[in-house]
């Protein structure tokens, strides 16, 4: 088992978010051996950024996608750009080998949304003749 807190670093030291429930769920581990871990946390895909994805981006894929042949449902365009460009690596820490790995995007940071975003973009203008507008951008459809 897990438990996950917020808090921050202060020059007094370390603030935890809701300390009262962080030490009443820490006795679980009492006389036990534990490890601490401290990240700082990122922010995640926001709300905003999802409601892009799937309302503009990924719809405007398949568009693309049926245009020049494939028979590509919302949920096929997703998982393509998913696997195409939800890219990361994983690093041996003895060896320096990196593997490629594919990301969630739903673990993504927002900042990390972004670039994947751009990427599709890019790709999409290139292979598909197809501009996806940017979240501030507004476009005009002819259909």
């Amino acid at each position: 088992m897990k438990l996950h807190y917020n808090g921050k670093s202060t020059a007094n030291g370390l603030k935890i978010y809701n300390r009262a429930n962080f030490d009443k769920d820490v006795l679980m581990f009492l006389d036990k051996e534990i490890t601490i871990t401290v990240e700082r946390k990122k922010k995640k895909r926001s709300l905003s950024q999802n409601n892009y994805y799937f309302g503009v981006v990924v719809p405007l894929v398949r568009m693309g996608l049926v245009d020049i042949g494939y028979r590509a449902g919302l949920e096929q365009a997703h998982n393509y750009l998913r696997d195409n460009f939800a890219k990361g690596e994983l690093v041996n820490e003895n060896t320096g080998e990196i593997l490629p790995i594919k990301l969630s995007t739903t673990e993504m940071t927002t900042t990390d949304f972004m670039g994947y975003i751009e990427q599709i973009q890019q790709w999409s203008a290139e292979y598909l003749n197809v501009q996806i507008p940017s979240p501030n951008e507004q476009i005009q459809i002819e259909l």
